[in-house]
């Protein structure tokens, strides 16, 4: 595949625009995977299974990772923005690090329902940011429905430890 420019002019030696999209696809479906499996394997153990509180630990630092590295992207996307609130941008993308430290010193299972919480208010962040151009069109699209997976994974592990 040829170079090509992005919207913004900038080269991407064998990759256009749809390549990255459709690379980012695929690595948004990759990392929605252990939210579904960790989720629905908490929801169907016994609560006295030896692996519950493994599967809640595993399932919960899935989570704060994740919200630690779509503020990463956030701050990517605030970098390159040319636009006046750009500035603030980059200051509130290392939220989702503060409010998912925080959201991990919840007792169980509330600590499922803060963090479905910042992932809902992220991925509308996000959808809004691809609406005013300033993130790629296809990454509001992405970010709607692993917003949407994510929290109902989130949801289902806060009624299985409840």
């Amino acid at each position: 595949m040829a170079d090509s420019l992005d919207s913004d002019g900038i080269s991407r030696p064998g990759q256009g625009p749809a390549g990255v999209g459709r690379t980012g696809r695929w690595l948004a479906i990759l990392g929605t995977f252990p939210f579904v499996i960790l989720a629905a394997w908490l929801y169907a153990i016994a609560p006295d299974h030896p692996w519950r509180a493994g599967t809640i630990m595993l399932l919960s630092t899935w989570s704060g990772l994740f919200l630690t590295f779509l503020g990463g992207i956030r701050w990517g996307v605030a970098m390159h923005d040319r636009r006046t609130g750009a500035t603030r941008d980059l200051l509130v993308s290392v939220l989702p690090l503060g409010f998912g430290c925080a959201a991990l010193s919840a007792p169980v299972p509330y600590v499922f329902a803060a963090l479905a919480a910042i992932f809902a208010a992220l991925g509308a962040w996000d959808s809004l940011a691809s609406h005013a151009q300033a993130a790629p069109a296809w990454y509001g699209r992405l970010r709607v429905w692993q917003t949407i997976i994510i929290v109902v994974t989130l949801i289902v592990a806060f009624v299985a430890t409840s």
